[in-house]
Formats: C-alpha cells, sequence, structure tokens
C-alpha cells in the first residue's frame, strides 16, 4: 500500500492494525483483541516505523478492544517504546480507553507517567480526532 493514504505497518486478525492516516498526518493504531508480548512488541516498533517515516508527531490508538496486557511487556514499553517514540517525534497521543477496566486502568496508570507527552483520553475515535487535530508546539 506504499504511497496510499493509509500505508500499513502491522496487521494481525483479531490482535491489531497500525497504518499511517495520511489525511489526518497521524499513526492509527486498530485493536481488535489480546496481544502477546511479541505481538505487542510488533505493534510499538510499527508505531515508531511510521513516526519515523512519516515524520509524524501524532498517534491515535483505539483500543477499545485492548485486553489486558502482560505486565512484563508494558513494562519494556515504558523503558524502550517511549524514548524511541519520542526520538521519532511523537508529541500528541490520543488514546480511545479500552472497555475492559483493568486495561484501562493500567493504559492510564502507564501513561499518566510520560510527563514529556500530551497524552488525552477519549471514549470516542471521533472526540480523539477532534483533540489530535487542534494545533500545538
Amino acid at each position: 500500500m506504499a504511497g496510499s493514504d493509509r500505508t500499513v505497518y502491522f496487521e494481525r486478525p483479531g490482535v491489531a492494525r497500525v497504518t499511517w492516516d495520511g489525511p489526518r498526518r497521524s499513526v492509527l493504531v486498530e485493536w481488535a483483541g489480546a496481544a502477546d508480548s511479541a505481538e505487542f512488541t510488533a505493534i510499538l516498533d510499527a508505531e515508531v516505523s511510521a513516526l519515523n517515516e512519516h515524520r509524524g508527531a501524532r498517534l491515535l490508538a483505539d483500543c477499545r478492544r485492548q485486553g489486558v496486557l502482560d505486565a512484563s511487556a508494558q513494562d519494556r514499553a515504558d523503558r524502550e517504546w517511549l524514548p524511541q517514540a519520542l526520538a521519532a517525534g511523537l508529541k500528541r497521543f490520543a488514546v480511545v480507553l479500552p472497555t475492559a477496566r483493568l486495561a484501562a486502568v493500567n493504559l492510564e496508570d502507564r501513561l499518566g507517567r510520560a510527563s514529556a507527552l500530551e497524552v488525552c483520553y477519549f471514549a470516542t475515535v471521533n472526540e480523539a480526532r477532534t483533540w489530535l487535530a487542534e494545533p500545538f508546539e
């Protein structure tokens, strides 16, 4: 799909899809279910690749169908993904919260520690897109 408005960086049915949303100049992650540690790592790597390739600063994660993630994989994301994403240019992260309460609590707790990143939580994708489109420095 290179050259299209939606370049796919990761796609695993029942897990997630990571694309570059050209018209919105953002990475889009659409969760479809639970991910094991290897899949979660591949999703994070795909996000960083898309940010790097497009010099992106925005990421929208639709986590409504995301399951609870392995704690060690989340620790690795805190240690490795966050610095890589920031170095790639990520500045604004819109999160549509998981419907699974424990997954939502874990996500908010982990991202709440990311002081170098502007993060906001939403109930719908449209709300997240509206916020993500606002100008920022």
